[in-house]
């Protein structure tokens, strides 16, 4: 039977999940916030961790970076309630082995974890081709900026990178959301990209933001 972690802030979610999981022979040892989990991490180990992206005290990004710091070769699938391409490139740069919707089906959800405990990953069709058309869109432009970020636009992208949302970045550097979706609009166009995602990739290889 294989062992699990899940940490999600919703405990009815929690509840939902580990009562499913134990009909496919999953064991889910839950927990409802990131800093109970890394407490339960340092003295027990899983055959897989389910994060959910989003939650108040720690997101999934930062938990799967401490987590990865006491279990380097941890499995960790990322469980998101957003589009997966807005953050696939942050997550799968940190280390995760496997993004699920939240939306998924109860098969696609076993189906993905066990997926990633054999190293393999589950994803959309539409979603894979999309991958390969971004691709080719950032291949076509040279990884070089003409006109420089601000430090205030730095500021930003680098609150982006750690999978951060607009309100949650207008928080942390004390401006209002419509000026953090104005300050994305004029990185986007300095770095000649068209969303998010593609803004972090070409930042990270200009060297303009830290991992």
């Amino acid at each position: 039977m294989l062992e699990i972690l899940m940490v999600d802030d919703h405990i009815s979610i929690l509840s939902g999940f580990k009562s499913l999981l134990k009909n496919y022979h999953i064991h889910a040892t839950i927990c409802n916030s990131g800093t109970e989990a890394l407490e339960l991490l340092k003295n027990r180990s899983f055959d897989a961790m389910v994060y959910d992206l989003k939650m108040p005290d720690m997101n999934g990004l930062e938990l799967t970076k401490k987590t990865l710091k006491i279990y380097p070769d941890a499995i960790i699938v990322i469980l998101s309630g957003e589009n997966i391409s807005d953050n696939f490139d942050v997550l799968m740069e940190s280390g995760v082995s496997g993004i699920l919707d939240k939306s998924c089906t109860d098969q696609q959800l076993v189906t993905g974890i066990k997926m990633a405990t054999e190293k393999m990953m589950l994803l959309p069709v539409k979603f894979v081709r999309k991958l390969n058309i971004c691709k080719s869109e950032i291949d076509r432009n040279s990884y070089s900026i003409e006109q420089p970020l601000t430090q205030i636009e730095s500021e930003v992208l680098q609150q982006a990178a750690l999978g951060k949302t607009n309100k949650e970045i207008a928080e942390n550097l004390q401006l209002v959301q419509r000026s953090v979706e104005y300050h994305l609009s004029s990185i986007y166009k300095k770095l000649n990209v068209t969303s998010r995602v593609y803004a972090i990739k070409k930042a990270f290889n200009l060297n303009l933001i830290k991992s």
